[in-house]
């Protein structure tokens, strides 16, 4: 596996961490595979490891591309600047589809928290957008923070069909942005899926103890089922592996 990190622009701290699986000969029907933009959440204050690499890495193995994207944070996360960081990672993918190996057609986008609000602000009204969306506990009706202002997504014709997840337990970002973003989809007639689970506090990017070993207490194996879910949602929406 060959992992690099590219600064994006002028701010150091604006990155994307790519993943990327050789072909094998021994697997010839996957030698191009389709990719996945992640966003971490972090409340545009930080981008949590856990919502980063070990998603990048749960993927891999599903035979994805994995791509983290680091944004402008803070005081720099004034929009349109973060966009422009997605915009700017999500084209960089597929300009360099040949040299990594996947296919420019098959890329989606996941964000958690606010780096759902930041994934599904480039489904929506970015230059690029994403051939799916994916969303965990999304912040999509954001109060301003740092002096700084969020837009709320609006969906349009053009926005990619998304799979979303939450926690009906979630005491810091309410599922209303889930139900806000389901309904948006539904009035523009966009396939979209929703998983919301009875338990589970805010952040809990896969739920298992890898991510939450210093919250054992937070381990649920039902809210754990997200994550295959989603890979068979992309393979519905994608058809990924096929010729």
């Amino acid at each position: 596996m060959n992992i690099q990190t590219i600064q994006l622009h002028d701010d150091p701290d604006v990155t994307l961490t790519a993943y990327i699986q050789s072909p094998s000969k021994e697997m010839p029907g996957v030698q191009i595979k389709p990719a996945i933009l992640i966003c971490p959440g972090g409340g545009y204050h930080i981008c949590s490891d856990r919502e980063a690499e070990v998603i990048a890495l749960s993927y891999l193995k599903e035979g994805y591309q994995a791509f983290v994207l680091r944004y402008s944070l803070m005081e720099k996360s004034q929009f349109p600047q973060p966009l422009h960081d997605a915009e700017m990672a999500l084209t960089l993918i597929r300009e360099h589809h040949e040299e990594w190996f996947l296919d420019p057609d098959k890329v989606a986008v996941i964000g958690f928290s606010a780096g759902a609000h930041l994934a599904t602000m480039l489904a929506t009204s970015g230059s690029v957008r994403p051939n799916a969306l994916l969303v965990g506990y999304p912040t999509l009706m954001r109060k301003p923070r740092f002096g700084v202002e969020y837009p709320l997504p609006e969906v349009d014709d053009k926005t990619p069909e998304v799979f979303i997840f939450h926690t009906f337990d979630d005491d810091l970002v309410p599922v209303k942005n889930t139900l806000y973003l389901a309904d948006q989809y539904n009035k523009h007639h966009i396939p979209f899926e929703v998983h919301v689970f009875r338990d589970g506090k805010h952040g809990l990017s896969l739920g298992n103890k890898l991510v939450l070993s210093n919250h054992p207490h937070a381990i649920d194996p039902h809210y754990q089922k997200w994550f295959d879910l989603s890979v068979e949602w992309l393979e519905r929406v994608l058809q990924p592996f096929e010729k």
